[in-house]
Formats: structure tokens, C-alpha cells, sequence
């Protein structure tokens, strides 16, 4: 079992070894159980973010060592609202970040467990998103049998895709949402302008 020094525990835990792999990212886990079974699995680029949440200070910090953290926190609810959470704060220090999925198995320690290694660099290389993500997530509250309900979902999509404030990124993005929730692509791009403008009230918050 490695032995972790003290100077990154309040902020950091595991990151004076995971700050030294040239793997090219930093995996964020929830709590120090996963970084040690990450670190014994050969996962030495695992960190975990401490406390009740992961601050603005830590993403930072991240920042010094790496420009893209996989976070890779519990698949249940409060996992999965922790990493609605950091998603926003890595993109405010400006940090790029995957979501790394773990179903059906609760958190990294249990998956490695139960699939091992190979199944484990597997869903790496196939981290979702965070755009996609967010998305993912928030579909399941609308009814997508509902007309009125999908035109909500697809004002939400809109939105977020006003959070791009490069006209290239944002175009990437629309088409690719639009092929992937079968939207009609002119529809979208004029519904997000018109959010843009302020003319189109957005009612899915």
C-alpha cells in the first residue's frame, strides 16, 4: 500500500504521486478508499477531493499539473450531483474534464473488484463528455412521449449550448446534439439564437 505524504491531504489526497504519472490527466475519485485501490490497480494518476466538496481552490490546483481531470466519483444520486458540481468548477478554473462511467458498480474500488484492469481502462478511454453528460442526466426528468415535455428538454439543450461563447465550439456541439437526441438542426441553432437575443423564455431551469 503506498504511503501518502501529509502536504496534499486537506486539499488533495494522492496528488504528490498522481502530479509525477505522464498519463496525461488526473482521475478524481471521492474518497482516499479509492485512490489507495486505484494506486494498487496501477491507476497512480487517482486523486481524491476531500470533504463535502470540491472547491474552486482544488481545481486550481489540478491546474498546476494537468489540463484534464477525469472525474470518476459514486454512480449514485449524491455521486452523480457531486459531479454536476465539479464539472462547473473545473470549467471555472478552466480545467477540461471527462466522466468517467462506472455502472453498475458504485464507485472505483468496487469495479475493479468485480471487472477488473482491462474493463477499467477500457471505460477510461470511453469517458463521457460533461456537455453529454449533464445532458444525459437532466433527459431522464423530462417525458419524452410528452411533446410538450421534449420541446422543454430541447430548450435546456439550447441553453447549454449558449454556455459556448466560441461560434465554432458551439457549432460542433449543436450538430452533434441534434444527431444524437434527433433534433431538427435548423431548429435548434434558431432556438438557441433566439435564447441568445432574449426573445425565447427558457422555462426548464
Amino acid at each position: 500500500m503506498p504511503k501518502f505524504r501529509e502536504k496534499y491531504l486537506p486539499v488533495t489526497f494522492g496528488l504528490n504521486y498522481a502530479k509525477t504519472t505522464r498519463e496525461g490527466y488526473i482521475m478524481l475519485c471521492e474518497g482516499y478508499m479509492d485512490v489507495i485501490a486505484m494506486h494498487q490497480a496501477g491507476f497512480g494518476m487517482a486523486v481524491a477531493s476531500l470533504g463535502t466538496a470540491f472547491t474552486l481552490k482544488q481545481a486550481q490546483l489540478l491546474k498546476k499539473y494537468t489540463d484534464t481531470v477525469v472525474i470518476a466519483y459514486d454512480s449514485d444520486d449524491a455521486g452523480i450531483n457531486a459531479t454536476l458540481r465539479c464539472i462547473r468548477t473545473l470549467k471555472e478554473a478552466g480545467v477540461k474534464c471527462k466522466v468517467l462511467d462506472l455502472h453498475p458498480y458504485k464507485d472505483p474500488d468496487e469495479f475493479i473488484k468485480n471487472t477488473g484492469v482491462g474493463a477499467l481502462q477500457t471505460r477510461i478511454r470511453e469517458a463521457q463528455n460533461p456537455f453529454f453528460f449533464e445532458i444525459e442526466i437532466k433527459e431522464k426528468v423530462f417525458e419524452m412521449s410528452d411533446p410538450a415535455s421534449k420541446t422543454e428538454f430541447h430548450r435546456f439543450i439550447a441553453k447549454k449550448l449558449c454556455e459556448f461563447t466560441e461560434p465554432l465550439e458551439r457549432g460542433n456541439y449543436l450538430e452533434a446534439a441534434a444527431k444524437k437526441y434527433s433534433i431538427d438542426e435548423m431548429g435548434l441553432r434558431e432556438l438557441v439564437m433566439h435564447i441568445n437575443d432574449g426573445t425565447t423564455e427558457n422555462k426548464s431551469e
